[in-house]
């Protein structure tokens, strides 16, 4: 039901404009953990035309920010994660509001803050939760010294306005307290947290707006008791002494219900100060590209390119831009067109159904309101209550099914985007999506989107602009430089290139992959002047250098700009360039690479760096022999790089001019802009870095990564290895320094950071760590005077490594992981729309994928397979819906969900890399390591179980020798027939 309009002749139609009225309101909505209950709140503030509503006991954790209907945005503060469900306080902002916020405060689970933006002064919202008048002193105590704190944290020219539920009967009788109270409260007499909030009053200036007024005592009661009898004014707004004239009204608003005892408070508040108003320069909208999918579409989209065609003939004497700009008006233009744009509004889940009751339920609390002791109609109340909430639940039901059905039909069409997207957004449909503010570099909380974006900008500003070393003189050019074609790239090149892009976001210039693909001899025809231009001049169009910066989290704290990291979106037709550039040299430049190094190159894996260090380190441990390794890590390694070395390592390496010139180009005068909340910081101009986002910056990164490691290990201090010497292993910056003595370590550790400074990259000494396997000496590491830590276990590449060998603790890891991702799944297991095959997809991709990380480099035993075996069970039966006393075989089990025992999956996945990596041409730390045996003794007994005895048990069982192994690995028919018998011989 909604509310009578107000009779005053002022609008409500913006917070805090000249001579306007702003409605402010409190409200103790009991709890907001159910999802039905935020739209509800949402449609009263707008109901009421309440521009900034204080929410009471929200019972929400942590502190962040998360938006709802009508575009409002609700910031909250609560106790931690993990903590018990309580408290909790919040505002719900307007449109308006949220434009004028220029900073809020999560102060505690009982008290948050908000500074907003007026055209004289600046106004200071604080809505609180105060603890009961039977609570602790304690406990009240400390809230109101914490209350006091923030209230004295606020700047004295600001109006400041305190309300909330604070527990506190003020009374009618205001003598001796005019100062802080008016004459018209609730009749009854003030109890002792009225003492307290009037002393906090009296000692801040504040006066309280509920009893400046008269109204009939049923418009200013604010709590009534759940039998009727008891009614108290408890909710309050309070404003600046200096600033009353300007509060013109509070009062309670009985017939908004949300099913609590309190009533909503509103506040009406005159202040002749305007907001000031400016547009952020947002993001452009993105265009529906999955229309792309469909074979009609494609042809109107080609259509619509070839009328264009026409007028995108060269014009004599056309500078490069202006080129660029005509290819990519037709582009827009035609996209704008077929494709149209997303829709990012989510669809509202609450049926018509579920609002016709709460409005029913609104109806019965105003009638109980006109006959309070009427028992037949509370009952009737509390009935409705839970006819809501049945309501409630089944419209998240109806929500998440209508997701599984478009889940169901991504699957038919084998389209595995579509489906995991539709995955994400049903797990995350039971809950309300939340940000939270990000800290500046003193530690404080920025929490609105412009302070955030200011230090987002400043964050990548420092990465990325940094002053460079001149480029050294008389560089050793090879005799022979690498036989890499310069010549401009055809057509057919560029046709190639363009098919080889991956689907993915649109840069700056709002053009996706799948745009050019979707008529790939047609796009190549619009870009291949323009590219042979480009390779002629050795210039770029000014908009591919340009770059907008999308930041992706990391492990930690993510409220600090150092735990995440920025991937730089081009546009695709400078990621066309690069894929011409990396498809003439990429075969070239990974030929002159060190071994070592597995990260980014075709036929090399994380596994094999993890295999050879577990075998490494077992193997150390069975013969005793003293090994020290260092995992290194470096400081935003791909983001200090120094480019003056970068070009010198090319054109040692052989790479012609030509071609080098070129990616000169793509980086000279490169700028990015920081994307935050669909707003675009100021541009940053790059000096150092590779840009990640391109295609090129693999390469690049790992090209100057081997300069570094071939200057360290001139000196020979690794371990013997065959007829060798391995000194590291390597993926991308992810190093391990490996070397028989501490001593030789150190003399080792100190040459990388020499070698690394000189190109811009620096050792992070606060993640760098060793690990010492079968040595006595203690003695720490240190680099430039830090001591470094030393671990006895180590993540590395997403497996845990231990100085004793095995892989008993990274099981235990997989599997708590694995459950967890199993969890988070729950509302597509309980779905009963999607399909038992979909459920399973999902399962094998996503919960079984993580759990089998790393399996090839498994030292397994049978306790250990029975561990995983048992949790694999629990998921299918739970997929099934099978629960006691229901019961089923695991042999049924298995059949029905087409799964093999996970021995089997296991043993297919470790011979499905063994007969990999035996096939790799040339010599290789994976494959050496098969074989390799340390100089050293064997302790006396049974020899200790080693993926490497696992190995030979699997082959013992299946009649197969060693070289059996290594000659059938080549005829890959016989391989797969010798796999299917290692992966049966001895799984039930």
């Amino acid at each position: 039901m909604k509310p009578k309009a107000s009779n005053n002749r002022n609008p409500l139609t913006t917070t805090f404009g000249a001579k306007l009225r702003t409605r402010i309101g409190c409200w103790n909505v009991r709890t907001m953990t159910r999802l039905e209950r935020l739209p509800q709140v949402a449609k009263v503030m707008q109901e009421y035309n309440i521009h900034i509503l204080g929410l009471s006991e929200t019972r929400w954790n942590g502190f962040g920010e998360t938006q709802c209907d009508f575009g409002y945005s609700l910031l909250y503060s609560g106790k931690e994660e993990d903590a018990t469900r309580e408290y909790g306080v919040g505002l719900l902002l307007s449109r308006s509001a949220k434009s004028s916020l220029l900073s809020w405060k999560p102060v505690s689970e009982r008290i948050i803050c908000a500074r907003f933006s007026t055209r004289v002064r600046k106004v200071t919202v604080i809505q609180c939760y105060a603890p009961t008048n039977s609570a602790s002193t304690d406990v009240k105590s400390q809230f109101y010294e914490q209350l006091g704190h923030t209230l004295k944290g606020i700047k004295k020219q600001d109006i400041v306005i305190l309300m909330g539920d604070i527990n506190a009967k003020m009374g009618n009788d205001n003598v001796d307290r005019e100062y802080y109270m008016g004459q018209y409260g609730a009749t009854g007499t003030i109890n002792e947290n009225g003492e307290l909030f009037g002393d906090l009053c009296s000692t801040h200036g504040l006066v309280i707006g509920g009893t400046l007024f008269k109204h009939k005592e049923c418009h200013k009661v604010t709590w009534i008791s759940p039998d009727g009898k008891t009614k108290n004014q408890i909710d309050h707004v309070a404003i600046s002494k200096t600033w009353r004239s300007s509060l013109l009204d509070v009062r309670n608003k009985r017939g908004a219900d949300i099913d609590s005892d309190h009533h909503l408070v509103v506040a009406e508040v005159r202040l002749k100060i305007a907001v000031p108003h400016r547009k952020p320069d947002k993001a452009a909208r993105k265009f529906n590209i999955r229309k792309l999918e469909d074979s009609n579409c494609r042809e109107k989209f080609s259509l619509s390119l070839k009328n264009s065609f026409e007028l995108l003939k060269e014009i004599e004497d056309e500078q490069m831009d202006e080129t660029w700009d005509r290819i990519r008006g037709a582009y827009n233009k035609a996209a704008k067109e077929v494709l149209g744009y997303t829709n990012t509004k989510q669809e509202p889940w609450m049926s018509a159904e579920l609002w016709a009751a709460i409005e029913k339920r609104q109806l019965l609390n105003t009638q109980i309101l006109g006959s309070p002791s009427d028992a037949l109609l509370r009952r009737e109340y509390s009935s409705m209550r839970l006819v809501i909430r049945k309501l409630a639940r089944r419209d998240q039901r109806n929500a998440i099914d209508e997701l599984a059905d478009r889940a169901k039909l991504a699957a038919k069409r084998q389209d595995m985007k579509e489906l995991y997207d539709v995955t994400k957004r049903i797990i995350n449909k039971k809950h309300h999506p939340r940000k939270k503010p990000l800290k500046d570099c003193s530690g404080q909380l920025l929490c609105t989107t412009e302070e955030q974006l200011v230090r987002w900008t400043e964050h990548f500003t420092k990465l990325l602009s940094k002053c460079q070393s001149q480029p050294t003189d008389g560089i050793s050019v090879p005799d022979l430089p690498l036989d890499i074609p310069i010549a401009p790239p055809t057509f057919n090149e560029i046709v190639k290139a363009i098919k080889q892009l991956k689907p993915g976001k649109a840069g700056i210039d709002n053009i996706n992959a799948e745009m050019l693909k979707a008529d790939a001899p047609r796009s190549a025809s619009l870009l291949y002047p323009l590219i042979v231009r480009i390779w002629e001049t050795e210039q770029i169009p000014s908009q591919w250098k340009q770059g907008l910066l999308v930041k992706v989290p990391k492990k930690g704290d993510l409220s600090s700009c150092d735990n995440w990291k920025g991937i730089t979106l081009l546009p695709c037709a400078a990621k066309v360039l690069a894929r011409l550039l990396l498809n003439r040299m990429s075969k070239k430049m990974t030929g002159t690479l060190r071994e070592e190094q597995a990260g980014f190159l075709p036929g090399r894996s994380c596994t094999d760096h993890t295999n050879t260090l577990r075998i490494l380190i077992e193997q150390s441990v069975e013969w005793q022999t003293e090994m020290i390794l260092t995992f290194v890590d470096f400081e935003k390694a791909f983001d200090t790089v120094q480019w003056s070395k970068m070009w010198t390592c090319l054109k040692q390496r052989g790479i012609p001019n030509k071609i080098i010139g070129i990616m000169q180009a793509l980086y000279r005068g490169s700028t990015c802009r920081v994307v935050h909340d669909q707003v675009l910081g100021a541009p940053i101009e790059m000096t150092a870095g590779v840009k990640q986002g391109c295609l090129l910056s693999p390469l690049l990164f790992i090209m100057l990564l081997d300069d570094i490691m071939r200057e360290v290990v001139t000196t020979p201090r690794g371990i013997e290895w065959s007829e060798n010497i391995l000194e590291d292993l390597d993926y991308a910056d992810d190093i391990v320094l490996m070397t028989p003595t501490l001593d030789q370590m150190q003399a080792k550790l100190e040459d990388l950071r020499m070698s690394a400074e000189k190109r811009g990259l620096r050792i992070n000494t606060n993640k760098t760590v060793d690990m010492r396997v079968m040595s006595k000496n203690t003695t720490p590491l240190k680099l430039q005077d830090c001591v470094l830590k030393s671990a006895q276990k180590f993540t590395y590449l997403g497996s845990s490594i231990s100085n004793q060998g095995g892989s008993d603790e990274d099981i235990e890891i997989r599997i708590r992981k694995a459950r967890g991702a199993f969890a988070q799944l729950k509302p597509v297991w309980e779905s009963s729309v999607m399909t038992r095959r979909i459920k399973l997809t999902l399962f094998d991709s996503i919960v079984k994928s993580v759990l089998l990380f790393g399996c090839e480099t498994w030292r397994v035993t049978k306790t250990l397979t029975n561990r995983l075996q048992v949790f694999v069970n629990k998921c299918l039966r739970s997929i099934l819906r099978i629960f006691w006393p229901v019961t089923i075989s695991n042999k049924d089990l298995w059949t029905k969900c087409d799964q093999n025992p996970i021995a089997q999956d296991i043993a297919h996945r470790k011979w499905r890399w063994i007969g990999h990596t035996l096939r790799r041409s040339g010599v290789n730390a994976a494959s050496i390591a098969f074989e390799w045996q340390p100089l050293g003794r064997r302790r006396p007994g049974r020899p200790v179980h080693t993926w490497r005895r696992t190995v030979e048990s699997e082959m013992r069982t299946a009649n197969v020798t060693w070289s059996d192994v290594k000659e059938q690995t080549q005829d890959r028919v016989k391989w797969r027939q010798l796999v299917r018998a290692l992966c049966t011989s001895g799984v039930p």
